[in-house]
């Protein structure tokens, strides 16, 4: 890729997105984490208690990847799953005091990398990157939503 390349907006989407998870797959590894574990952790440190379902409908995530990161995340100590009282087959999560204390670091890991990728960016282009990106990511969820496509149902 060259800076005068010119490159579709979901090409510099994916490239951000897949250099965001190699960077995050490395500096996790030393806590037994990976960049797939980082959105349920994230989450969860704003909102326990929730159900692995609903939080595959918050993060846009399929009920099975859910499912599979949590179980990894029970194992590793960093949550607790569980059974819902309500529906005994769902299962409701929540950080552990191990979870609890990663998750600061993580921030700290992903801040840093959000500063070495805005390098150059004013405080102010950050906020209208940040304000523009976020309504792009709302105009995507919405198209795929109003298609009514079963396969959507996870977004």
């Amino acid at each position: 890729m060259r800076e005068d390349e010119e490159i579709p907006l979901a090409g510099l989407v994916s490239v951000i997105a897949r250099t965001h998870g190699i960077m995050m797959n490395y500096r996790l590894r030393p806590y037994d984490l990976s960049s797939g574990q980082f959105p349920l952790l994230m989450h969860l440190s704003h909102q326990q208690n929730i159900t692995q379902e609903s939080l595959a409908r918050h993060l846009h995530l399929d009920k099975g990847a859910i499912a599979r990161a949590a179980r990894k995340l029970e194992d590793t100590g960093y949550i607790s799953r569980t059974p819902d009282p309500v529906n005994r087959r769902a299962f409701r999560l929540l950080l552990t005091e191990k979870g609890e204390q990663i998750v600061s670091k993580i921030q700290m890991i992903d801040q840093e990398w959000d500063d070495q990728v805005c390098d150059g960016l004013s405080p102010e282009e950050r906020v209208d990157l940040n304000a523009l990106l976020n309504r792009i990511a709302m105009n995507c969820i919405r198209n795929i939503r109003n298609r009514e496509e079963p396969s959507h149902d996870r977004i």
